[in-house]
């Protein structure tokens, strides 16, 4: 490692070797970003490439969560000085956020003009998650009209876990055109590029590498241009639109806390919104439908679905997705989830025959012991009228705690809320007031309680007769 000092301050470079000054130019004229522009950098290592980028913008935001990396200290006999040393003696410190975590397990609901991921997709310490599972939280932390760019390595790579190779067109096929630009796009299968020294490959060396830039659309296209469906799967959106940011949260959270391929049901899953999601993240999904037009699509309220066994297919998910053709709640399952998942179910028509408690007691019963329940629910809008809002249909104001035993449940958070949504106007046009609740199974509900009523020193007075 070159070390130097100047009469200021002590600096030493990246153990990583140069950053491609070339790549960040070009993006720089590309995307047309502005010095107030906010840039993400996942695995920002030593500052590679966090510091050439203070130095051309006021917003970065990176993660790292190398001990090592972060403080300085000797790696496969290079010695590094460590990011928040490189940042304190970089001059552009306070324009720096430093997160001290994953990147991929930790939940962010920030979206970023661009987002620059070179050395983190295959990186072995991001393995146990898989590059489907990267790529789209990578694509969540993209604003609307913001900026995508990855370099990877293609092929058998030295540096590259079995499970991590990308071959040739594979990261492509995984751009859903509906919502992204495809900008730049090259992959040099023939064409070997030099890397230096560095640790985990400690000579001079060579790499296949592939790169992209996408651009996020601020409105999405309805279909797919002809030229751009050669060679690829028309995938369609839910009518329903995208799966909301929670969703993801809770797998990210379900990755980070169970390290193992989670068990997951999905109540009236409708033509599929909240199912891709889970079933993109390698879960094994069980979802429920019973209607027809979701199932093998059709027409609802002037809407064009697809279907949900197409969706599936169309996306190649059918091996982690298990669709049950019946309704929930009449339906015998003994079967248990690490997590259920109850969006707008509780609430349709269809299932006004069944009472409120034996709906929720019979998702409690399906939930593992550990596992965890997230329920999001209507409100009645006037909570006296049981004629448009009916209680087996709609709850009432605090109503759903009751049916929670506190010996059992451990209830993580709950809310409900006052104010009138009109989102979503396909499950009720009258607006709605919703709520949610994720409570967490401590053990299994007990099929007989005893009371007991213990009095101490009570005193009987005896009158003599």
């Amino acid at each position: 490692m070159l070390n130097y000092s100047c009469k200021y301050k002590t600096k030493a470079s990246s153990i990583y070797g140069e950053p491609n000054f070339t790549v960040i130019n070009n993006l720089i004229k590309v995307t047309n970003l502005k010095y107030s522009s906010s840039i993400l950098i996942p695995n920002a290592q030593d500052g590679i490439y966090v510091l050439p980028f203070a130095r051309r913008f006021e917003h970065i935001d990176c993660y790292e969560d190398n001990i090592k990396l972060l403080d300085g200290g000797i790696i496969d006999n290079f010695e590094c000085l460590g990011i928040r040393a490189r940042i304190k003696y970089s001059g552009v410190n306070n324009r720096i956020k430093l997160i001290t975590k994953n990147y991929y397990s930790s939940p962010n609901n920030t979206k970023y003009d661009l987002v620059f991921a070179v050395r983190t997709l295959q990186l072995k310490e991001n393995n146990s998650f898989s590059i489907s599972e990267k790529l789209n939280k990578l694509m969540a932390s993209v604003k609307k009209g913001g900026y995508l760019y990855l370099m990877y390595y293609l092929n058998n790579d030295r540096e590259v876990d079995k499970k991590q190779i990308i071959n040739y067109g594979d990261l492509k096929n995984l751009i859903d055109l509906t919502e992204w630009n495809i900008i730049y796009y090259r992959e040099n299968f023939k064409r070997k590029t030099i890397h230096n020294a560095h640790p985990n490959n400690s000579l001079n060396h060579y790499h296949n590498v592939g790169s992209i830039l996408l651009q996020r659309k601020k409105i999405k296209s309805p279909y797919v241009h002809i030229k751009r469906k050669c060679n690829r799967t028309y995938r369609a959106k839910s009518i329903y639109g995208e799966s909301d940011q929670q969703v993801y949260d809770y797998i990210y959270f379900l990755k980070s806390k169970y390290k193992r391929k989670c068990d997951v049901l999905i109540v009236d899953a409708n033509d599929g919104k909240n199912v891709m999601p889970f079933a993109r993240y390698n879960f094994n999904v069980t979802c429920f439908e019973d209607n027809d037009i979701f199932l093998y699509g059709g027409i609802i309220d002037n809407l064009t679905t697809q279907g949900l066994l197409k969706r599936i297919d169309d996306f190649s998910l059918n091996d982690n997705v298990n669709v049950i053709k019946e309704n929930y709640y009449s339906y015998s399952l003994s079967d248990k989830y690490d997590f259920i998942y109850v969006e707008n179910s509780i609430n349709l028509e269809k299932n006004i025959k069944y009472n409120m408690k034996s709906k929720i007691r019979k998702l409690m019963s399906n939930v593992r012991e550990g596992g965890y329940l997230y329920i999001y629910y209507d409100l009645a809008l006037d909570e006296k009228d049981f004629n448009n809002y009916p209680s087996n249909l709609y709850f009432r104001k605090n109503e759903i705690m009751q049916y929670f035993d506190l010996e059992d449940w451990c209830i993580e958070y709950i809310s409900e809320r006052d104010k009138k949504d009109y989102c979503n106007y396909i499950y009720d046009k009258r607006g709605r007031k919703i709520g949610y609740i994720l409570a967490h199974k401590k053990r299994t509900r007990r099929k007989y309680k005893i009371n007991y009523n213990i009095e101490v020193n009570n005193k009987l007075n005896w009158k003599a007769l």
